[in-house]
């Protein structure tokens, strides 16, 4: 994944970000911190085609995206966005969400995400309805079935943006633990508030206001980005 020179704005009068340049290889787990709207969720909005970028270019695999076929290009991803939906039916389409998906591949998503345990507690499994909204679930289970919807299908690129926030801290390292084992080669965009769930990524980039203000990983930013390291000495008290 490559962003050459991009920026954008949402309305003409406030640009949202400025000469954005990031390089990602693939298979590898990146991060994206700052405070709330500086750019982070905009970044994988411009990624996914949801926006196009106002100038500049991102590529995926040497093509730039705007060249894909839109269904072709999305194909590629599994995401989890911070207002994606479950839906009124059971627990096997709310996961397959349509797809391809075979049921070992769904239960094997479901169990890298720790939610297999409590499906199984459910009177039909994977053949029980859940409300509208998911309003028969917890926020942390909601992330958790979200998660396993996203990894279900192998994706290329996966998305994970703020899709830990319900989660207990044990709970996560267990999940991003999984998601490593289960997809090796898979390239992974982490948009996170919590300076705990990005300790193991091969690189974290520090966005304020629209502008990447550092790069590195989690010993490396401590020592040379005040920004990340007011953010983790303020968090400090509960990642311990």
């Amino acid at each position: 994944i490559t962003f050459k020179d991009v920026n954008f704005s949402y309305t003409k009068d406030k640009q949202v970000l400025y000469d954005f340049n990031l390089q990602v290889k693939a298979g590898q787990k990146v991060a994206l911190v700052g405070s709330t709207g500086s750019g982070k969720t905009t970044v994988v909005n411009l990624l996914m085609r949801f926006y196009d970028v106002s100038s500049g270019k991102i590529f995926i695999d040497g093509k730039d995206i705007r060249d894909y076929d839109v269904g072709v290009l999305r194909e590629k991803f599994g995401a989890v966005f911070q207002n994606d939906i479950i839906f009124e039916d059971s627990v096997s389409e709310n996961i397959k969400l349509g797809r391809n998906i075979t049921d070992e591949n769904m239960k094997k998503a479901a169990k890298a995400s720790c939610i297999d345990s409590h499906i199984s507690q459910m009177d039909e499994g994977y053949d029980s309805f859940l409300a509208i909204r998911g309003n028969n679930l917890s926020g942390g289970q909601k992330q958790r079935m979200l998660i396993s919807r996203a990894i279900a299908g192998n994706p290329e690129i996966l998305v994970l943006d703020d899709s830990s926030s319900a989660l207990d801290y044990k709970t996560d390292a267990a999940i991003r633990k999984n998601i490593d084992e289960m997809g090796k080669n898979t390239t992974t965009i982490i948009v996170a508030q919590r300076v705990s769930s990005v300790l193991d990524c091969d690189k974290i980039i520090v966005i304020d206001e629209g502008r990447i203000a550092a790069c590195g990983n989690h010993d490396k930013l401590l020592k040379t980005c005040a920004i990340y390291a007011r953010i983790s000495s303020l968090q400090s008290g509960i990642t311990q």
